[in-house]
């Protein structure tokens, strides 16, 4: 039977990369959600929804950046960043999200309902990067 020290490697390369396949899954169904609210619900829908998944993904990079840096923080005393900076950029995420529905809402209240569909975007990512974790745990043994 061989040591499972190659297979840890190739299963720490593998989860490694999840939030890069995540960022993709996000523009993939960005893409898709667009057009299927072009075709079903004309342009203040489409619209809503691009915004929403602008500022879903926009909002996933600043998540992703604000926890590499706490976990630098944390991990490290030489970190670059400030606690007092981490916090800003974690709400001023939440004011960005805000704005946005208030904004569309006033607009259309179509393009609110796109805006919404929009920011679940990183839920539907998740999804499907968890559908692809288990397909390749199963299959390959990982």
């Amino acid at each position: 039977m061989a040591t499972s020290e190659p297979t840890s490697s190739k299963a720490d390369q593998f989860f490694d990369r999840a939030l890069e396949r995540i960022r993709k899954f996000m523009l993939a169904l960005a893409v898709l959600g667009l057009l299927i609210c072009m075709a079903l619900f004309r342009w203040p829908v489409a619209a809503g929804f691009a915004a929403g998944a602008l500022v879903s993904y926009v909002n996933h990079r600043w998540l992703e950046r604000a926890v590499a840096a706490v976990g630098e923080r944390i991990t490290t005393a030489r970190s670059r960043e400030r606690g007092g900076g981490i916090v800003f950029r974690a709400l001023l995420r939440y004011v960005f999200v805000t704005v946005g529905a208030y904004v569309i809402f006033n607009v259309s209240r179509a393009g609110l309902y796109g805006f919404l569909g929009g920011v679940c975007l990183p839920i539907g990512a998740v999804a499907c990067e968890v559908a692809v974790e288990l397909f390749v745990t199963l299959r390959h043994e990982l």
